[in-house]
């Protein structure tokens, strides 16, 4: 399932964006694909279920399924999963560093 979304990782936001409600021959990955995306781009747990066309149960019946598959307990630890294998794919986009501040550097913080 997380492979499937780092190798489409490029796509992903926008299909996210753009697309119906789950269609007839859509499998279980490609909902777990579109659900991430929408976490991922800020989306609420019902803001999503908005997008997919479920219920706010469906979605947090999804994530366990995925956590489930995954062998991991809780939403950090599918968060942490689904970025490092993100990173490992050349076509994902890199991570956006923050940017420092002055105030950041005069504290000694970096």
């Amino acid at each position: 399932m997380v492979r499937v979304m780092c190798n489409n990782c490029g796509h992903i936001h926008q299909r996210a964006i753009t697309s119906p409600p789950y269609g007839p021959g859509e499998t279980v990955e490609d909902r777990h694909e579109r659900l991430i995306a929408l976490l991922a781009t800020g989306h609420t747990d019902a803001s999503a279920a908005r997008q997919l066309g479920v219920s706010r149960r469906t979605v947090t019946y999804m994530l366990r399924s995925m956590m489930d598959e995954l062998g991991i307990n809780n939403r950090f630890q599918l968060g942490i999963a689904v970025g490092a294998r993100s990173r490992t794919c050349a076509g994902c986009p890199a991570p956006r560093q923050p940017a420092l501040t002055n105030a950041a550097h005069d504290h000694g913080r970096y």
